[in-house]
């Protein structure tokens, strides 16, 4: 049984149908049912996009834009509505010229803040069949704004916890949502090409389109969503390799004081243990107490001097349990306190 189109004829408040020029709809399941309606017959437009969209499962836009005969434009809109389920994959052949609309594949898939019978009454009071087009664009992108919620509460979610808690674990977060954000604006580019092709081809159409106005400014505003969410990925990143690049300086610094303490012990170790057959230290009664007694000495002497230079504070008083503070330095409050009041008198003198 041949599928009969919906036709646009729009009506005033009397009944009688206004000065809007008809134009015909073709909603088909699939292919097969395209290919036996006898509206098509002698098209060679149509003719030819049927032949192309056999077997095409990718995004393709066809804007053909003729000065003394009737412009088209056909194509096909493949999007993954989901990135962890690839199952879940808007395909939708389209085809427009002045007085139709022919589209093949289900739309259900993209249907958020509206159902069919909503969506379809609004695609049927449009003017022409390239706003129809345009009005189930702009439903498309409220599924992709539904999405952007879901990704503007993960992406608070993490810096939240980045907050408390950072681990590689977070960096991976970071990264996955990075990848997301990069998926979700690879759907939107078919979107934003098919409307550069309705201008294109049906300028004077979609000059005063109140259609073409709400999915440009859709657009703009998924556009300024995008941006945001990418900077602030941004400096999640960079928290991340700023916190990175201090703890390797904090654990390298601690390395390096405790190598430093630990270096007169290792040069008086290595002294007193080389195999000389004369070495009198061997023969004082009391040498192994002077010898951990110069051990001690020239150790806290050694840490006396990296205290007084302030390489110790930090190490020493910091907390490395993931997400804590540093308890505060005694050390430090009374060395600022002890440097402001040598510039006060300084600035008396």
């Amino acid at each position: 049984m041949t599928k009969q189109p919906m036709i646009h004829a729009r009506q005033d408040r009397e009944g009688e149908e206004t000065e809007d020029r008809r134009w015909a709809w073709y909603d088909f399941a699939n292919y097969a049912e395209a290919k036996e309606q006898p509206d098509f017959d002698g098209d060679g437009d149509i003719a030819k996009w049927l032949g192309d969209i056999t077997a095409r499962t990718r995004n393709r836009t066809l804007a053909i834009a003729r000065h003394n005969a009737e412009s088209v434009l056909n194509g096909t809109l493949a999007l993954d509505m989901a990135p962890d389920k690839r199952d879940n994959t808007l395909l939708l052949h389209y085809f427009v010229s002045r007085d139709k609309l022919i589209l093949i594949g289900g739309t259900d898939i993209v249907l958020t803040r509206t159902d069919r019978g909503g969506l379809q009454g609004a695609m049927l009071d449009c003017r022409s069949p390239i706003d129809a087009l345009l009005v189930l664009l702009s439903e498309i992108l409220e599924f992709f704004f539904v999405q952007s919620d879901s990704f503007e509460q993960n992406l608070h979610a993490l810096e939240e916890e980045m907050r408390t808690r950072n681990d590689r674990f977070v960096l991976k977060k970071t990264i996955d949502l990075r990848n997301d954000l990069t998926y979700w604006n690879a759907q939107i580019i078919p979107i934003k090409e098919m409307h550069f092709s309705a201008e294109e081809t049906f300028r004077e159409d979609v000059e005063d389109s109140e259609c073409m106005h709400i999915l440009e400014l859709r657009l703009k505003r998924i556009d300024m969503l995008q941006k945001e969410y990418d900077d602030e990925i941004d400096s999640l990143l960079r928290v991340d390799e700023n916190i990175t690049n201090y703890r390797s300086n904090d654990i390298m610094k601690a390395l390096t004081v405790y190598t430093v303490l630990l270096t007169p012990t290792t040069a008086l170790g290595a002294i007193w243990g080389m195999n000389f057959k004369y070495m009198p230290e061997l023969d004082w009664p009391l040498g192994y107490v002077f010898s951990l007694a110069l051990i001690l000495a020239t150790t806290g002497a050694t840490y006396w001097w990296l205290k007084r230079r302030g390489l110790t504070s930090d190490i020493l008083n910091m907390n490395m349990r993931s997400g804590g503070r540093p308890e505060p330095n005694k050390q430090q409050g009374r060395d600022k306190a002890e440097s402001t009041g040598a510039a006060q008198d300084n600035f008396k003198g």
